[in-house]
């Protein structure tokens, strides 16, 4: 012990402040490495989920098409026929349609058209009328919207990851040159080590300084 410290008195004061300078960015370095890991692997974490999430989102909204496409063949075939029942005067027929076979959401619909009949003018078509298809689209258009809104956070997601990975490596870079600083007897070397170190840190930190936390 007494030796160690001997020697360590015994070397000159800027070798000193070499090996001092190194050993903190080691331990920056070290930490730094290890958070940026955690970080990439939260974010990777949060990618995936958002991609799962876009896909689950893909797959109802294909079904909520689905659907719409199934209430709006229903919805034609109902008023083409009770557009024969009414061509025909028979109310009877006409009140049993309302109250048993069409669907209660369509009703407004189906009042517009029997007034635009009733006032003499040719109705809108079922495909044509924007209301009524916006209606039978929201939900799928609302799955849509989610689904693409997950795709792009999965992609602003991995990006994250990415950006802290190559910010871990950035660390890893500065923690070999200080690493190494100690190899070296020669302090020109040792110095233009640690002053790689010192500039691969920077520009770490600065890439940190930027990114958001998982």
């Amino acid at each position: 012990m007494s030796e160690q410290t001997s020697v360590a008195g015994s070397l000159p004061a800027a070798d000193r402040l070499i090996e001092i300078v190194a050993v903190l960015l080691l331990g920056l370095t070290t930490i730094g490495t290890a958070w940026c890991g955690y970080q990439a692997a939260q974010w990777n974490g949060l990618s995936g989920d958002h991609a799962r999430a876009s896909a689950e989102q893909h797959v109802d909204g294909a079904r909520l098409y689905g659907a719409a496409t199934q209430r709006v063949s229903y919805d034609s075939q109902i008023v083409a026929q009770y557009a024969e029942a009414k061509s025909a005067g028979n109310t009877r027929l006409l009140r049993f349609y309302r109250a048993s076979l069409m669907r209660p959401d369509f009703l407004p619909t189906l009042d517009r058209w029997e007034a635009e009949v009733d006032a003499g003018r040719l109705p809108t078509g079922l495909t044509e009328d924007q209301a009524y298809v916006t209606a039978q689209l929201a939900d799928y258009r609302a799955a849509v919207a989610s689904a693409s809104a997950s795709t792009a956070a999965s992609q602003e997601a991995g990006q994250s990851a990415d950006a802290y990975v190559a910010t871990t490596i950035l660390l890893a870079a500065a923690l070999f040159f200080a690493g190494v600083t100690s190899s070296f007897r020669y302090r020109p070397a040792r110095v233009l080590l640690l002053l790689a170190a010192i500039g691969t840190v920077a520009v770490a930190a600065s890439r940190l300084a930027g990114l958001p936390l998982g």
